[in-house]
């Protein structure tokens, strides 16, 4: 995917979302926090992944390829 895009693993009715900066919806909604995040970094390419823990509280983790 692309590179060094900002991207949010956070709380969904379904599950958890992956979601870019002002996206109508999500990207993908998966069971687990887990799957998410994976498919997050994929999509992140090294950017700023920001992930919501289960009490909301948000933690930012950037990647270098």
């Amino acid at each position: 995917m692309g590179k060094n895009q900002e991207v949010f693993v956070k709380r969904h009715e379904r599950g958890w979302a992956v979601t870019k900066p002002n996206a109508a919806r999500a990207s993908a909604v998966f069971d687990t926090q887990a799957e998410a995040v994976r498919r997050a970094r994929e999509i992140a390419g090294g950017g700023p992944l920001h992930i919501q823990g289960r009490h909301g509280k948000f933690r930012k983790e950037t990647q270098f390829d």
